[in-house]
């Protein structure tokens, strides 16, 4: 039987930090952050072109969630291959908490069945597929200075060629919480490698906890890229980075809001052992085995 990660992380200090992701010091800003705070927000991640496809890509993905129930269950999540749309109070990422306020829509570019592509938005197809392939990019650019930093006989780039990644769309309604310990997203820990987030406006939520259980916002930064870092890549670096708890509280609960993260998971079959020269502190684990089961406690 697979036991959940116990999590180990630093204090997350005053505010999480923000990083120029051109800055001639960015190698040593990722290092501080990840090994504390288990969060960083980049700036300057994506040329000016890849940022003007994600705005078009914000408003195909508002206009799909802007239509009629009925419109939207016809592409319904399929647990198997984890895509498609779930409505509202489908997922409660934390299993001890009542179900998240908030409906989603996963796609993938190498394993998404047709008949979970919406049609009758023009564009949607196209552009979705544009924004992974921005968002892939920059994920083998983080993995990189990951692997500088790490310098292992095994690189994370090699662990990604043909990754089992998922880009989810979420919209938070605008909805009062109906019962005690409601979220628009409960807390939890990402599950794989790392975790690229757009938010896409500026409404306020997302909180990292700290050691202390006390909860700290991650700011909205123009054009910026939230990653953090998920627990298989904690177990991959011994507890070296942190995977962090995070949540999208409620206090602003009667205002909409949008976001788009991109899980990132290595190439099935990939086995997750330590990469560091040191004592392990968890058992070898195959990547998609431990994926689906913890989406099985979510669903």
């Amino acid at each position: 039987m697979l036991k959940v990660l116990t999590l180990k992380y630093q204090e997350v200090k005053n505010m999480i930090p923000v990083i120029d992701f051109q800055s001639k010091t960015v190698l040593e800003e990722i290092r501080e952050a990840y090994t504390t705070v288990g969060f960083a927000v980049f700036q300057h991640a994506l040329s000016d072109k890849d940022q003007s496809t994600m705005k078009s890509w914000w408003n195909l993905m508002q206009g799909f969630f802007e239509q009629d129930q009925e419109t939207k269950n016809k592409y319904s999540y399929q647990a198997e291959n984890n895509l498609g749309y779930s409505i509202v109070g489908a997922e409660n990422v934390d299993p001890t908490a009542p179900k998240d306020m908030k409906e989603s829509f996963n796609y993938n570019n190498s394993r998404m069945p047709e008949e979970l592509w919406p049609t009758g938005i023009n564009g949607f197809k196209a552009t979705a597929l544009q924004t992974i392939d921005i968002a892939d990019k920059l994920t083998l650019n983080i993995l990189e200075k990951f692997d500088t930093i790490l310098d292992s006989d095994t690189t994370l780039v090699d662990a990604h060629i043909k990754p089992y990644n998922t880009t989810r769309v979420i919209h938070y309604p605008a909805m009062k919480p109906t019962l005690d310990r409601q979220m628009r997203i409960g807390e939890h820990s990402d599950y794989g490698t790392i975790t690229l987030l757009w938010q896409i406006d500026s409404v306020p939520g997302l909180e990292v906890e700290d050691l202390n259980g006390t909860w700290h916002a991650v700011p909205y930064v123009w054009n910026g890229v939230v990653v953090n870092i998920g627990d298989l890549l904690q177990r991959w670096t011994n507890d070296y980075f942190k995977s962090t708890r995070h949540r999208v509280e409620n206090s602003h609960c009667h205002v909409p809001r949008y976001s788009m993260p991109h899980f990132v998971d290595p190439t099935p079959g990939t086995i997750v052992e330590n990469l560091l020269k040191e004592p392990n502190h968890y058992d070898p684990i195959e990547s998609k085995e431990y994926l689906m089961w913890r989406l099985s406690q979510s669903y």
